[in-house]
Parts: C-alpha cells; structure tokens; sequence
C-alpha cells in the first residue's frame, strides 16, 4: 500500500525572530494565509489517500498541527519526543509502517518546500511509487539541477536508465 510521511520537524532557526520553539516555520501561514505544511498536505490531495498520509514532527507541536490541519487525524500523527534529524524520522516511520502494513511503501516529504507545478510534483511521486512496486529492493530520490554548488547538500550522480525518466 501506498503512503506519504511528510516531515514537519525543525525549529526554524533561519526565519528567526518569525520562527520560534512555540511556532515553527512550518505553521507560520506565510503564503495567503495557509502554512508551509498546509501546502504539502494540499499537494497529496488526489494522490495518497488520507488514511496513508502521516506527519512526523516534534510531540510539542502535536496539538498545534491538529489545530492547523481540521480533517487530519491525530492517530497519524508521529510525534517524536526529541527531534533527531532526517534519517530518525524515516527510521521511526519506517518501524511503525512496517508494523501496521509490513507491505508499505512510502514517500518521505519535507513541509517546508514550494514544490510546483504540481502535476510534475504528481508524476514524479507516481514514477517513483511505481519503480518501487516493481522492484521491492530500490530507494528512489528526486533530485533537481542545481543552479550553484553547494556542498552542504551532496550531489546526486545519475546511473544508467531504467526508465524514460529514472536512473540507476
């Protein structure tokens, strides 16, 4: 089964003084009154069904969310006592999948990205799900051209095709 973890963690520390421990970027509304995370929920409308989509975020923001969000449930809420970085995150949602549906295959997204247009957002998400489904062994990442060097965020070398739009 398909399903979709966006990442809501972090405190912001760049968007500071908007951006502080009781309210981080991901719940300030900056784009016509609707937060970061509003946005990415609103973008896996059609595409993850509500009941697969989950957001792992820092347990102190728990009721913050659910405010912000009416239709989310909080069940699907995976909140982390102590924030841990990226890969704790993915870890933690891996574990508790694997536990309610050992045959999920997941998405990890971040809440504080303007991710457009959406229907390539769509596409993507879709070849991505799709290479996995055929191949239970790949890790598929999505990667962009960058438009300077910035080591701080690694390079992605692209392999030999699979597809019209993957690479090894």
């Amino acid at each position: 089964m398909r399903h979709a973890m966006i990442m809501a963690g972090g405190s912001g520390t760049r968007l500071w003084p908007m951006s502080r421990g009781n309210t981080p970027k991901q719940l300030i509304a900056l784009f016509n009154n609707r937060s970061l995370l509003e946005i990415a929920v609103a973008r896996l409308d059609g595409l993850i069904d509500e009941e697969h989509l989950w957001i792992c975020t820092g347990q102190q923001h728990a009721d913050q969310i659910c405010d912000t969000l009416k239709n989310f449930q909080a069940s699907q809420l995976l909140g982390e006592p102590v924030g841990r970085d990226t890969l704790n995150a993915v870890g933690f949602t891996a574990t508790i999948l694997h536990k309610l549906d050992p045959d999920a295959i997941f998405a990890v997204l971040t809440a504080d990205h303007i991710i457009e247009p959406k229907d390539e957002f769509a596409r993507s998400l879709e070849i991505g799900f799709q290479l996995v489904e055929d191949d239970h062994t790949r890790f598929v990442t999505f990667g962009i051209t960058p438009t300077f060097p910035a080591t701080g965020y690694g390079y992605v070398e692209m392999g030999e095709s699979i597809s019209e739009d993957a690479y090894t």
